[in-house]
């Protein structure tokens, strides 16, 4: 076990603790995501091929707008999907209803032509929180 909390601990100097050459620290790196408050996240190609973000338009059965279960995101303030805002992903409030294999039905929170985050979700959120929160990353120079 100390083993592995060594191994760990040298990992994280390694890729976080370097200090930046005099040629690194004259431009700062671009921004792989930029948020905007009511409007969402501006990612880059770049920052949208990494996270493997993948869209898909909903669809309605009957009356309700399903959506595939990987599309939600569970956290501390409920279920939320990334909708296309123009070019950015807006974090939006659903309330669901009947599952059904890999589909869940959206009783609130979403129209028919939506188009959602189907997978990327969880990195949309965790780029969205440290925007709002003030994190820095790893790779911001700290």
């Amino acid at each position: 076990m100390k083993n592995l909390l060594l191994i760990l601990s040298v990992g994280l100097l390694v890729g976080c603790g370097k200090s930046a050459s005099s040629e690194e620290s004259l431009a700062p790196a671009p921004k792989a995501a930029e948020f905007k408050k009511g409007q969402g996240l501006l990612l880059t190609a770049e920052a949208t091929q990494f996270i493997g973000l993948r869209a898909a338009e909903t669809q309605t059965k009957g009356a309700a707008v399903r959506i595939p279960i990987s599309a939600v995101v569970d956290t501390a303030e409920g279920q939320q999907v990334f909708v296309r805002n123009g070019q950015r992903w807006l974090r939006t409030a659903v309330r669901l209803g009947a599952a059904s294999g890999e589909l869940v039905e959206v009783a609130d929170g979403l129209f028919e032509g939506d188009v959602i985050a189907v997978a990327g979700g969880w990195y949309l959120w965790m780029a969205e929180l440290q925007a709002i929160k003030g994190g820095v990353g790893c790779a911001d120079g700290h």
